[in-house]
């Protein structure tokens, strides 16, 4: 069952939007601390770490950059801008149920962020979970993890999951010998607690809360507290408290009325050498549902509301006449409208749109078209079409405003950028007597309008943000492939081939260039073997 291709659930056979599926078991092959590593094992999917002094980074999506990435929980977008990574940053495992992956524009359900694909955290059901749980590991480089899980009942109609993760590397190394640290030392720990309530006529109710404290250095190796804010001894720390709450509630009305919401709150003090960055973030959304099905249609309709509060101590957020503090305020409100037709017992045909209102940009719409076609051999092809949009915030996406010596420089009101987005996926599972064989392979063209894009030569002293003078692009194939056989042996293996780069205008003089940290393909596989004890 998969829910985030059509924010409903529903068989991921049965879903006109390409969902992948992933368990705790896959991630298992390769163990991890955190979500965030054990993500370089699904397929197209990469783990970026943008700088490996203060361990800034994000997750790509067919080589689509971090900020176009949308990471749920729960169904809920509760990352932000500012913590990108943080919503895969001390999760145990242990708690999580499955993790969905989208590739693609999403933003016609889920709005801004979900430009280039999303990725969707569903925590178990604490009715299905284990009693308690634990999973505790260590590295060679005396890096130390340990996640524990555990449920409790509280009075007759109310049952909690709880989860407590810690990891601690403490370790400075400097194999290279450039007198820097190898790795960010990091200390992280988080409370994880999830509650589920049982109603009257089997309505859904849930609420969790989650708190993150981690603490973070990194720079010259004798660096110590002591120097934090100062170059005598080069270091960047960065120290950030987190705070979310996630609630789902079925409204006791007649129909299928779902009330949704989130919030965070996140503080980061850092200082990159002497220079301090001092931010906080406040996001809260709310979402209402409505779902009803006919005799060959399934819709679905909503209206959400999203609130972005942000303050920092940089020059996106203060006067520059009277030089106080102008902390960033925008609600968003919006509608969508889906719906799936049954145009016959082999296709699918899902069609949707969005309208999100935002105070600068005014109107912004964005549709979706999706058509499944289903062979007798349970073959499946899938196409799917859409366009995206989002926003940017140029201090808390990218690591050079913030760390580098030039001055910044943003050109105007920075229109939003657009992407458009075409994706064909086909799906089929061999199956014989002694094992089974699932291919799976993807065609994906994405257009993008207006991209954001940092000049670092027209000025050596200065960065000039402004939108793109051209355009940009992402193309590629990809192909999974999961197998099985009797005498205990599994596999899998992924292959991605991509072509991302970026057309632009500058002094008159066009250019194409790939971003930097762009691979032009990547693989990953895993051989596992089970254990067939005789009885």
């Amino acid at each position: 069952m998969v829910v985030t291709g059509t924010l409903k659930t529903v068989l991921k056979s049965s879903s006109p939007v390409a969902v992948e599926v992933y368990t705790p078991q896959f991630f298992k092959r390769n163990p991890s601390p955190a979500i965030f590593e054990s993500l370089q094992q699904v397929n197209g999917v990469r783990p970026q770490l943008n700088c490996n002094v203060c361990n800034t980074g994000d997750i790509h999506i067919n080589g689509m950059e971090g900020p176009y990435t949308l990471i749920l929980i729960d169904g809920m977008p509760i990352v932000s801008s500012l913590s990108s990574v943080y919503g895969l940053s001390g999760i145990p495992m242990s708690l999580v149920e499955r993790i969905e992956v989208v590739k693609g524009p999403a933003a016609s359900l889920y709005g801004p962020e979900a430009i280039g694909g999303l990725i969707n955290i569903i925590t178990k059901n604490p009715l299905k979970a284990p009693v308690i749980s634990a999973d505790i590991s260590s590295t060679s480089w005396k890096e130390y993890n340990a996640d524990l899980a555990f449920k409790f009942q509280l009075g007759n109609k109310v049952v909690s999951l709880a989860g407590i993760s810690y990891f601690n590397y403490s370790n400075p190394v400097d194999n290279n010998k450039d007198g820097f640290t190898d790795v960010t030392l990091q200390k992280r720990a988080s409370v994880f607690n999830k509650y589920t309530f049982q109603r009257n006529s089997q309505r859904a109710a849930s609420f969790a809360w989650r708190y993150l404290y981690e603490d973070r250095w990194g720079g010259e190796t004798n660096w110590n507290k002591s120097f934090s804010g100062s170059d005598s001894i080069y270091g960047e720390t960065i120290t950030t408290n987190r705070v979310e709450l996630i609630g789902s509630y079925q409204l006791p009305i007649k129909g299928k009325w779902f009330l949704n919401g989130s919030y965070n709150n996140h503080e980061q003090k850092s200082y990159y050498g002497k220079l301090p960055f001092m931010a906080r973030q406040q996001v809260a959304f709310a979402q209402l549902t409505w779902d009803t099905k006919k005799e060959k249609q399934d819709i679905l309709a909503g209206a959400v509301l999203r609130y972005n509060w942000y303050d920092d101590n940089t020059t996106a957020t203060t006067d520059i006449n009277t030089h106080k503090t102008r902390p960033d305020k925008i609600t968003i409100p919006g509608l969508f409208f889906q719906d799936e037709f049954q145009l016959s017992p082999t296709q699918t045909l899902l069609a949707g749109i969005r309208s999100d209102y935002h105070p600068i940009h005014k109107f912004i719409i964005t549709p979706r078209l999706a058509w499944k076609y289903s062979f007798p051999d349970k073959s499946i092809i899938r196409l799917n079409a859409g366009t995206g949009f989002r926003t940017v915030n140029i201090f808390t996406e990218d690591h050079a405003a913030l760390t580098g010596a030039r001055d910044v420089v943003i050109k105007g009101t920075l229109a939003p950028e657009r992407s458009y987005n075409i994706n064909l996926n086909a799906v089929t599972t061999i199956t014989k007597p002694s094992f089974w064989l699932t291919l799976d392979g993807s065609l994906w063209y994405t257009y993008f309008t207006n991209r954001i894009v940092p000049d670092y030569s027209t000025n050596p002293n200065q960065i000039i943000y402004d939108n793109l003078d051209g355009y940009a692009f992402s193309r590629g194939a990809s192909i999974t492939t999961s197998w099985a056989a009797t005498n205990g042996f599994r596999g899998h293996w992924g292959f991605t081939l991509q072509d991302v780069k970026v057309a632009n205008k500058i002094n008159s003089i066009r250019s194409i260039s790939r971003p930097l940290l762009t691979e032009s393909w990547s693989s990953n596989w895993s051989l596992s073997y089970r254990f067939l004890l005789q009885e």
